[in-house]
């Protein structure tokens, strides 16, 4: 079995300069582009299903590459986002340190995100986040798809390489439309490419 995870594109919340997560923004005509363009590098590799974040930025892409390989998208809930940035998602970044400048000052919340373990205040238990994760994967698993694809985010593609692909360095940045090659052989998985992503 072949699985392509892949990242959405750009989408409002960067232009905006907004701290996304959960927040649900539209795609930018750019990313619109940038996933078309995307697209027409996974038609010769055979994808028969797409699974999908439900968030427009991952839907809108996994439509788009749908339209272009003729393959049906079905949307999993536990492929969205982790809720790192909580009470700030759709928040303008500079406002969100004005508005929200009283809990940025807890020493709590010195540090936050995935790598951290841990996310600010409102927001998902990283914890929990990898268990849905896992369940999304095993879902895929046993779609019994030869070969297919998942559109999702950034924090999945984190969550993916620790604790699916057991890879002890961090994903640093990830590429829009970057792709993540996996194998899986009936007893564990095997990451045969990743495009567009650098690690520490």
């Amino acid at each position: 079995m072949k699985i392509y995870i892949i990242r959405h594109t750009e989408s409002e919340d960067d232009v905006l300069n907004c701290w996304g997560g959960c927040a649900d923004f539209e795609l930018t005509k750019k990313g619109v582009d940038t996933a078309r363009a995307g697209s027409e590098k996974l038609v010769s590799l055979g994808i028969k299903k797409i699974f999908s974040s439900p968030y427009k930025r991952a839907k809108n892409v996994a439509n788009i590459i749908s339209e272009n390989i003729g393959a049906n998208v079905k949307l999993v809930d536990d492929l969205k986002e982790i809720n790192t940035y909580g009470v700030m998602c759709g928040v303008n970044k500079d406002l969100a340190k004005k508005i929200f400048s009283l809990i940025l000052e807890n020493p709590e919340y010195k540090s936050y995100g995935y790598y951290s373990g841990k996310s600010f205040y409102g927001g998902e238990d990283v914890g929990e986040f990898d268990r849905r994760v896992k369940k999304a994967f095993d879902l895929i698993v046993a779609a019994g798809e030869e070969v297919c694809a998942a559109v999702t985010h950034g924090g999945v593609f984190r969550s993916i390489y620790k604790n699916i692909l057991n890879k002890p360095e961090k994903i640093l940045e990830i590429d829009d439309m970057a792709v993540m090659e996996i194998d899986y052989d009936g007893k564990g998985f095997n990451l045969v490419s990743a495009d567009g992503i650098k690690t520490e």
